[in-house]
């Protein structure tokens, strides 16, 4: 049983990352078909992704919609986290279920019904239309890590703040956020990089500025090269990055 729970374990691993070994394989092969065998080691398609202005604008697009969408989630996920721990009020597992029901509902059906909401309000498709939308499909994830943290943290030292006098406002901001600050950080990586590499939402509510996630998907489709490759390995090492260094901070609010 236990050699059967370890072969399917291995599997799921398979599954998981052999995709992504074969596209850093092809990334470093020096011809420029995608195909087997491989004719030598080369760095050149790293040098032309990075060369690649229209690439390098749609970095800058990702990173114009990421920034301000990792600050609104974290921000909206920091307060529905503190509502859900620290304060009692009526129908707050509704609250709660409703949170996290993007997580059971498919990328598309939610893409579509943001699209028609624009739509129907007016909102013309841009930027600022792309932050709203991945900010409320990010947000439960935010709370979630938030509230993770949040639940413990011992809350008499929140209470003898306020029987030393302390106010709301700075119980917040001399007790809770302090405390609170490596989960915020680590929800604020984590939302980061789900904006960053989300596709589907994205395709949807963009206007003429492209993200780089849709850049790439485009290209992938229509220009298969093995800079795309390059491209999607630098893209991979960079979320790594970030979600280790989340997983760090996180670790350290334990």
């Amino acid at each position: 049983m236990e050699r059967l729970l370890k072969g399917y374990v291995g599997l799921v691993y398979a599954f998981m990352y052999l995709p992504i070994l074969v596209v850093a394989v092809f990334s470093f092969n020096a011809s420029d078909m995608i195909a087997f065998p491989l004719s030598g080691f080369t760095l050149d398609w790293y040098a032309k992704a990075l060369s690649d202005t229209r690439l390098l604008t749609g970095f800058g697009t990702s990173l114009l919609v990421a920034v301000p969408t990792a600050i609104a989630a974290t921000a909206l996920g920091a307060a529905a986290a503190l509502a859900l721990t620290r304060y009692r009020f009526k129908r707050k597992y509704l609250f709660l279920a409703l949170l996290v029901v993007p997580f059971f509902i498919p990328r598309i059906i939610l893409a579509v019904s943001h699209l028609i909401v624009m739509s129907e309000v007016g909102l013309e498709r841009n930027l600022v239309t792309v932050i709203i939308a991945q900010t409320l499909i990010i947000l439960p994830f935010t709370v979630m890590v938030i509230a993770s943290v949040l639940i413990r943290l011992d809350s008499r030292v929140e209470e003898a703040a306020a029987d030393l006098g302390a106010t709301g406002w700075q119980i917040f901001r001399r007790v809770q956020l302090p405390l609170m600050r490596n989960g915020l950080i680590a929800a604020s990586f984590i939302a980061f990089v789900l904006s960053s590499s989300e596709y589907v939402l994205t395709n949807f509510v963009s206007g003429r500025s492209q993200p780089l996630s849709i850049l790439v998907a485009s290209d992938f489709r229509f220009n298969l090269s093995p800079a795309l490759d390059a491209l999607a390995m630098l893209i991979v090492l960079f979320n790594v990055a970030i979600v280790v260094v989340s997983e760090a901070v996180r670790m350290r609010s334990k």
